[in-house]
């Protein structure tokens, strides 16, 4: 049985206050301890997770990442990142990273719903491009190819995860 779509509305968050922070740290451990691909195995210590967490958190209070969440700040159902490009050679682009869902939210369109939010941001702030990578041995690369994006490379054996080497899987979606 397919879930329903949630009814759910993403917004752009600049400064998250202590309720948000904690519910985005709780969020990335319960996403990684289901085998979810952003950036640690399943295995990994919660206070690694929780450490990396707050320095995200902090990058946004900086404005150097861009955050859009779906959810409440009492119940984060899923959020993703956008990393401008530093420096005028790149400056027409950004990174789409930690796209996350809560693990009971999946099958819901909610990721599909954080990444159109990402691009419309991404066009709001006058960007050509997005770029996003994924875990290759996982259903990532097609589910981007999938809503539109391209394939522009690849890193063999590029991710461990565990005693496992993985391919990082780097993908474009052309704004403009």
């Amino acid at each position: 049985m397919v879930p329903e779509p949630l009814s759910s509305t993403t917004r752009v968050i600049a400064d998250p206050g202590a309720e948000l922070a904690e519910a985005f740290a709780s969020l990335w451990v319960a996403v990684t301890r289901d085998g979810g691909a952003v950036g640690f195995p399943a295995d990994a210590p919660e206070a690694d997770i929780r450490a990396l967490a707050a320095r995200t958190v902090d990058d946004v209070r900086a404005g150097t990442l861009s955050m859009l969440v779906a959810g409440e700040s009492s119940r984060l159902l899923g959020v993703v990142f956008l990393r401008p490009g530093a420096g005028p050679v790149v400056a027409h682009r950004a990174e789409m990273i930690r796209l996350m869902v809560r693990p009971d939210a999946r099958g819901t369109g909610l990721a599909t719903m954080l990444i159109d939010a990402a691009i419309r941001l991404a066009g709001d702030l006058g960007l050509d491009q997005l770029l996003a990578s994924a875990r290759g041995g996982t259903g990532l690369p097609g589910f981007y190819a999938a809503r539109g994006w391209t394939e522009v490379g690849c890193f063999p054996a590029a991710l461990r995860v565990g005693d496992e080497l993985r391919d990082e899987h780097w993908l474009q979606f052309r704004i403009r």
